[in-house]
């Protein structure tokens, strides 16, 4: 039903009375009517309507807005949507509404276009680009700029997307980019209208809309060379504009509001894609073959006419004219990529001196408005310093980087003059007729200034003969005295510098426990923002500490300044400190763990309700991940001391129980890690851990299936640990059917997300063997019809191997199955098939893992032990084939075994990096002046990258396949020494493949002689007996693991009793 325009207008009014009844029967009537016929053209009517009132215009909009927003175009097909002749009437009308509203409202109406733009255009909204070139040729400013809106959402909704998928906006760019060319040549030659807002802001707005049309590269129409010097001209006109005085010189107007200005927005957007052309084009040699003459181009006309630009914006800043800050960060992010390019580094060195120390440094220093804002809010002061969304916007972050490329990449000429000048700043103010002067005349921001020049340098320091040596020296003479200065802020950068070269050899001890020593005190600084940098800094001490007794006294004090301050602060990088403590410390955090993990759970809950009224918190969500991270590092500390956990289990239980469910969509794979310690270190898992796990099914069954080889941790310790109560509960054993058969049954579910199904089912056989048969003909069933189907040979491997652990359960039982659904014969030769295959170098196609062998071998030795009569005949005939198999199998896990303990017994801790590598070798080696970065290729010989690639296969469960799971190199080196489960455990852990060989073997020997004739006559016999004296071997071995195994297990109880008492 059709709303009339003063019926909606008065039910808005109705909203806003003071009549509690009427105000809540107005909002049941809009939210009746939402989604019928006509309300919502109704509602854009009023909106538009100029005999409304504007907040009732407002308010129309909104509503109008949410509706649009929610049912033009919902995901869910159950949802409610608008009607086609709604959205067809609102289609047509909706442009001409943008151009007529005052802006409370325009913006609204925006948001709607850029819904139906995404949803509709071009097949749904075809007459939409005619109707914006029309409006183009015009000289109705509203409805051109209304148009440019447009026009710009529609490059958006292209901006990210890739090649083929952008060639639906080229008609877009072909129609409507001449005639916005046209415009803005015309509108900046108005030199006498610069003051006209609504011309700025129409000059804006073309800007934006090129920089969304260009984003991922340039379409060929505007990289012909007329077209695209014709628009970089423009840019570069912008950029070097004089503005009105309003723009430029207002005294008396606040500095948020003269960034906003719409000259200095234009500004800001030609900068960008300066920015953004020059990254992406400035070295021909980085570029596509297809881009190497158009980035040659602009190397050679644009990219310096941009440097002497942005030189002049600088250069403003340092006569302390008026520049938005995000427009100086731009233009020094474009000095920064100009380092890396030879001609544009030539043309910047004369101008050096004075972007470094008029320009770089006091930018770098602690400024007026900085002191302000640490004395009236302390707290965002530190917000902002370590807040990562405004460091990208920062000038002094830009500046920063600035320096540090400069340093790192023609550190030959720059470096000693940055450090020279630094050193310079230290002597004076270590002068003593300077530190006799008043404080607020010592040059403090100078010194805070370069303390942050030098940290920030670190790297490059710490690597570089002639600097390394000094740091030490430095630190004592110049950042220890620093701690006493009466300015907070010099106080906190000392703390901070002080970290950062905290791993440093010291080759006094006595130097680093002093400065350790002073950080730890500056925790009980009256300054917060000086506390705060000490926390963050005790931990690069912490890690770097080979003896941390000055700490151990004053642990229990430290932890109450953390809570103190975590209390105050949130800060992702002060719940790191502790964890390192934490991690430090060990078991010593034993009579700590409690009390840490009460306060980092109720740190948790508090920051979580902040994150929930404060959506766009990044520093709050990151420090609730890691309140839940030092939680976890607590957990593994105390691990040995199994009677921690259930006290610990306490504040735990109602963290995990909300944040399994959907509202734990943000930290669900750290509640999982919380959750797998508790049941997997605790003595039993407990009742109401118990409770936890319908509510993962339900996760993994509703939201969370791609977290299922997360969720299978915990699950596998539900099993193992808890497998009476797994048994006897009424549901669990149906659970893991219902899950495994959820992705294996789905044939639209990907490959790789049922590799967690497979193990499921494995980690049941393999600790209910014997109890669960009803369960073994789905197992069986579900295996091998998403193995006839997969194309990924790891799936295919743990599938079979299903097959494998049903076989150990229950040979007779697996068999009987098998035969009774005819599947005996197949499934063994795709089985055989699987064991035979090889690369061309011999090395295994599957089962590439030494789990992966035993489980096959068990698998086997189960089938040559079954009886005769479960065997059908053609199985029978192939006992040689069969043991053939288990020997070669047996064999290679032999040998791998050998190889795993070689390298364990040979690894020098650096992870297979190859000799003379180390984690701090760095790439981005200093360039020669007529060097661009990419001249030389990174000096990495074939060995070096053969083993770099083959350490990527290792860790990669898929590496060595293409899509369809087949090797992409048959001679491939990588023996498939794919990481095998370390921290999961299982009871065929303590059966031996060689042993149960050796015994089968003597059992068929003495009950079988044909069938010990068959086996004998299938496999090589000098294997064969190589193994059976592995397996005597291995039998000396196990006795003498199992006396180790005692002997530590007495050791620990011992400890543990004195720890309990």
């Amino acid at each position: 039903m059709s709303s009339s325009v003063d019926q909606i207008v008065a039910v808005l009014r109705a909203t806003l009375s003071a009549d509690l009844g009427m105000r809540k029967q107005a909002e049941d009537y809009l939210t009746q009517h939402a989604y019928g016929k006509g309300h919502v053209v109704g509602l854009m009517q009023v909106a538009v309507a100029p005999q409304a009132e504007l907040p009732m215009r407002q308010a129309a909009a909104i509503h109008f807005k949410n509706i649009v927003g929610k049912a033009w175009d919902p995901r869910k097909e159950e949802s409610a949507r608008l009607h086609e002749e709604d959205k067809e009437t609102c289609k047509q009308n909706v442009l001409e509404a943008l151009i007529q509203s005052p802006e409370v409202v325009r913006s609204q109406l925006t948001e709607c276009v850029k819904v139906m733009v995404a949803a509709d255009y071009p097949e749904k909204w075809p007459a939409l680009l005619p109707t914006l070139c029309s409006y183009l040729q015009t000289d109705d400013v509203p409805r051109v700029t209304g148009a440019v809106h447009v026009i710009m959402l529609l490059c958006r909704k292209y901006e990210y997307k890739d090649k083929e998928e952008r060639k639906t906006l080229a008609p877009v760019i072909d129609q409507t980019f001449p005639r916005l060319l046209a415009m803005l040549q015309s509108l900046i030659g108005m030199t006498d209208r610069r003051s006209d807002v609504a011309l700025a802001g129409l000059v804006k707005l073309i800007v934006k809309t090129y920089w969304s049309a260009t984003y991922l590269d340039v379409p060929p129409v505007l990289m012909r060379g007329e077209s695209f010097g014709a628009w970089i001209t423009c840019m570069h006109q912008i950029i070097t504009m004089d503005l009105p005085f309003e723009g430029a010189n207002a005294e008396g107007v606040e500095k948020s509001e003269r960034k906003n200005y719409p000259w200095w927005k234009a500004k800001k957007w030609s900068l960008h894609i300066a920015n953004r052309m020059f990254s992406r084009y400035g070295n021909p040699k980085m570029c596509k073959p297809e881009y190497k003459d158009f980035a040659t181009a602009f190397k050679s006309e644009c990219a310096g006419a941009f440097l002497e630009t942005t030189l002049g914006l600088l250069s403003a800043v340092s006569k302390n004219a008026f520049v938005p800050d995000r427009v100086v960060n731009l233009a020094l992010q474009y000095l920064t990529t100009a380092v890396s390019s030879a001609s544009t580094y030539k043309q910047l060195k004369p101008h050096m001196q004075s972007v470094l120390f008029s320009i770089v440094f006091p930018l770098v220093c602690h400024s007026a408005e900085d002191q302000e804002l640490w004395e009236n809010d302390p707290h965002e002061f530190i917000r902002k310093g370590y807040d990562i969304i405004e460091d990208m916007y920062s000038p002094r972050t830009a500046a920063v980087n600035f320096l540090i490329e400069l340093c790192s990449k023609r550190a030959k000429e720059n470096l000693p003059v940055v450090m020279g000048f630094l050193v310079q700043i230290l002597n004076k103010c270590q002068d003593s007729a300077v530190r006799l002067l008043p404080p607020h005349e010592q040059p403090h921001a100078e010194l805070g200034g370069a303390l942050h020049c030098i940290g920030s340098l670190q790297e490059k320091l710490k690597s570089t003969p002639g600097y390394k040596e000094q740091l030490e020296p430095m630190l004592v003479q110049h950042v220890l005295p620093a701690f006493a200065s009466p300015h907070g802020h010099v106080r906190a950068k000392a703390a901070w510098c002080a970290g950062v070269f905290a791993e440093i050899d010291f080759t006094d001890k006595n130097a680093f426990q002093s400065l350790f020593g002073q950080v730890v005190s500056a925790l009980k600084d009256t300054e917060l923002p000086v506390k705060v940098d000490a926390v963050v800094s005790l931990a690069s001490f912490v890690e770097a500490a080979e003896d941390i007794s000055q700490l151990r006294p004053i642990l229990p004090q430290l932890l109450d300044e953390f809570f103190k301050l975590m209390n105050e602060v949130e800060s992702e990088d002060m719940v790191f400190t502790l964890e390192t403590i934490v991690e430090k410390l060990g078991e010593e955090i034993a009579p700590y763990a409690m009390g840490l993990t009460a306060n980092l759970a109720a740190a948790f809950w508090k920051l979580n309700a902040e994150d929930d009224k404060d959506d766009d918190d990044m520093g709050g969500a990151l420090a609730s991940v890691g309140c839940l991270r030092a939680i976890a590092t607590i957990l593994e500390s105390v691990s040995s001391l199994p009677h921690l956990y259930p006290q610990l289990e306490q504040p735990l239980l109602p963290i995990m129980r909300k944040m399994l469910t959907q509202e734990g969509y943000d930290v669900y794979e750290e509640v999982l890690e919380i959750c797998s310690y508790m049941t997997y270190f605790a003595p039993a898992v407990t009742p109401a851990m118990w409770e936890l796990w319908p509510v993962m099914v339900h996760a993994l069954e509703t939201w969370a299936v791609q977290y299922f080889e997360n969720v299978l941790v915990p699950m596998d310790n539900y099993i193992s640990r808890g497998t009476e109560t797994f048994l006897a509960h009424p549901t669990c054993k149906n659970d893991v059917l219902k899950l495994a058969g959820m992705v294996l049954m789905n044939a639209e579910m990907p490959d790789p997300e049922c590799l967690p199904a497979a193990k499921l089912l494995e980690c049941v056989l393999a600790n209910c063997r014997g109890r669960v048969d009803e369960l073994v003909p789905t197992m069986l069933a579900m295996s091998l019809e998403r193995l006839g189907k997969t194309e990924l040979s790891y799936l295919q491997d743990l599938l079979m191997q299903v097959v494998a652990n049903c076989l150990y359960y229950d040979a007779a039982l697996a068999l009987d199955i098998l035969n009774k659904n005819g599947r005996t014969a197949s499934t063994l030769a795709k089985w055989f098939e699987m064991l035979g295959a090889r690369t061309k170098s011999g090395k295994r196609r599957h089962h590439r893992r030494e789990h992966d062998k035993k489980i096959c071998a068990l698998g086997l030795l189960a089938l040559l032990s079954a009886p005769a009569a479960a065997l059908p005949p053609e199985c029978q005939a192939a006992y040689g084939q069969m043991a053939s198999a288990l020997v070669s199998l047996l064999s290679d896990l032999k040998t791998q075994i050998a190889e795993r303990k070689e390298m364990e017994a040979n690894d020098d801790g650096r992870g297979g990096w190859p000799a003379g590598w180390s984690d701090d070798d760095e790439f981005d080696e200093e360039l020669g002046e007529d060097q661009d970065e990419g001249d030389e290729p990174v000096g990495l010989d074939e060995a070096a990258l053969a083993k770099l690639a083959a350490k990527a296969r290792a860790v990669n469960p898929f590496g060595g396949h293409n899509r369809y799971g087949n090797h992409d190199s048959d001679d491939s080196d990588d023996d498939g020494m794919l990481t095998d489960d370390e921290n999961v455990t299982s009871p065929l852990d303590a059966v031996d493949p060689f042993v149960s060989f050796a015994e089968m073997m003597s059992l068929t020997a003495s009950a079988d002689a044909a069938k010990f004739a068959a086996l004998n006559a299938g496999m090589d016999q000098q294997t064969a007996q190589a193994l059976m004296v592995h397996a005597d071997v291995r039998r000396k071995e196990i006795v003498e693991e199992k006396q180790e195994e005692e002997r530590k297990k007495a050791e620990r109880a011992a400890k543990l009793g004195a720890g309990a008492v």
